[in-house]
Parts: structure tokens; C-alpha cells; sequence
């Protein structure tokens, strides 16, 4: 399925969460160049997901990070973060389960280029404050982030990480029920990790 187009401006009519997950290697081991994100590149996220529409920002730390940012946004010091990527995001998810208030999540990990506040908005569209939403912008024909779930999708989610299916599987496993949302005159950011 695909979306795109423009945007509709008044936004979901329940808040939405932005989550950016910022997974950086094993802190038994040293840093590698390159290994720790740029606070810029951190700083950046956080505006486009703030400008797309998400009400509430969380930034999920880890053990090698970057400096808290300096926002409005909300950091959460994930332990979890150094055993796996997919114990990171199921920590993130189960904190935005926590606020039963949110229709969903837009999530970004911070190794993924950010696609800026555009993208945001039109995923937030996409999901139309519908529940059991699950919509990714497409670059090209092609899934990259952010993408969103509805507040259902995360307790699906939740369930399923903690059933052993790794977060990217999550993704792949639900594909027939995704919406694509089209993204290409923005730009065509690299493969995402996720």
C-alpha cells in the first residue's frame, strides 16, 4: 500500500510519540571512529520529529552516548541498550505503553539520515490516529524511517520482541499490513538499519 502527498497541518487528534533509539556497539568494548553519534545529528532528529507533530520526544540512551540534548524532549537511560538493539527498542516501546494517552510512536534510530520534519508529518497522516496503523516512509519504493506505530502495534510489538522475533523482523513479519508512505521528492536517504 502507499501514501503521500500533502499533509494535513491540524495534526492527530491524539498525541503521538517521537522515539529516537541511539544504539551505539557493546561499552566492553572501545569506540571505534566514527562510533558515536554527532549531538548535531541528535539535535536534528529531535527538531523533526517536534516539527512533524509528535508531542512527546524520547531519546533512548545507551552506554556510549552523546550528551543528553538540551530540549524539551525526555531522555530515557536505557541499561538495556548494550544486550541488543532489540532490547533497546522493546524498553522504549514499553515506556510509551506506559501513557495510554498516545495514539502511537513515530521512531527513528539515530543511525538512519534523518528525513526531516516532512516525513514525520506525512507518516503521521498516513496513520490517521488509527490504532492498529503501521506506516514507514518509502524513498524510491523503498521502506526506510521513520516509521509508525499505532498504540496496538506497540503492545503487539512489545509482545512479539519479547517473544525472540528481532525488532527489523517485527517490520518484515508485518509488511503485508504496512502502508508505504511516499517520500522520494524529499530526498533519498541511505538504507535504513531498521
Amino acid at each position: 500500500m502507499g501514501s503521500g502527498g500533502d499533509f494535513n497541518s491540524g495534526g492527530p487528534a491524539h498525541p503521538v510519540a517521537g522515539i529516537i533509539l541511539v544504539a551505539r556497539g557493546d561499552e566492553r568494548n572501545p569506540a571505534g571512529d566514527g562510533d558515536v553519534p554527532t549531538e548535531q545529528r541528535l539535535m536534528a532528529c529531535v527538531s523533526s520529529l517536534g516539527a512533524g507533530g509528535c508531542k512527546d520526544i524520547y531519546v533512548a540512551l545507551g552506554a556510549r552516548v552523546v550528551p543528553a540534548p538540551d530540549t524539551s524532549s525526555t531522555t530515557l537511560y536505557l541499561p538495556e541498550w548494550y544486550d541488543s538493539l532489540d532490547a533497546c527498542s522493546s524498553a522504549a516501546l514499553k515506556f510509551v505503553d506506559q501513557h495510554p494517552s498516545l495514539a502511537g510512536a513515530v521512531i527513528q534510530t539515530l543511525d538512519s539520515p534523518d528525513a526531516g520534519s516532512i516525513a514525520v508529518a506525512r507518516v503521521i497522516e498516513a496513520a490517521a490516529d488509527c490504532p492498529t496503523s503501521l506506516c514507514r516512509a518509502a524513498f524510491g519504493g523503498r521502506p526506510a524511517q521513520p516509521f509508525y506505530l499505532g498504540a496496538e502495534r506497540v503492545r503487539e510489538a512489545i509482545a512479539e520482541l519479547g517473544a525472540g522475533l528481532p525488532a527489523v523482523r517485527y517490520l518484515v513479519a508485518h509488511r503485508d499490513d504496512m502502508v508505504l508512505v511516499d517520500c522520494t521528492d524529499l530526498g533519498n536517504p541511505a538504507d535504513s538499519p531498521l
